[in-house]
């Protein structure tokens, strides 16, 4: 079973989980990464994080399919699952929402922000 203070960090982009990954350990938070949906779905099954950020755009299974298999599976309905994508527009974090995220940041991602929403979640 994951640590309340675990943070699963998804995306594509291997540079930018461990970047993530390294400020979020900074602040305290245990990491754990994936790099598509399909990974992120397989950890969610073995050990239920505190939460999730996940990037949209990633190839084999996207944020958004992850996202809809995750809720589907229990305990995960009221995880909480952060969406990071390169789209600034109010149309993207809607669709976010909309697919089952429980809050949209977008890139370049303003850390501070990010933390002050995890702070919400303890």
């Amino acid at each position: 079973m994951a640590s309340q203070k675990q943070v699963l960090v998804v995306d594509d982009n291997v540079e930018m989980v461990e970047m993530l990954s390294a400020m979020l350990q900074h602040h305290g938070y245990e990491t754990a990464s994936a790099h598509n949906g399909y990974e992120a779905c397989d950890w969610v099954r073995e050990g239920m994080p505190r939460a999730i950020i996940m990037d949209l755009g990633m190839p084999w299974m996207d944020g958004f399919g992850a996202v809809r298999a995750i809720r589907r599976m229990p305990g995960a309905e009221a995880l909480p699952i952060i969406a990071v994508t390169g789209s600034a527009d109010n149309d993207s974090a809607k669709k976010a929402v909309a697919a089952g995220f429980t809050q949209h940041f977008s890139k370049p991602l303003n850390f501070e922000h990010l933390n002050d929403y995890l702070a919400t979640l303890n």
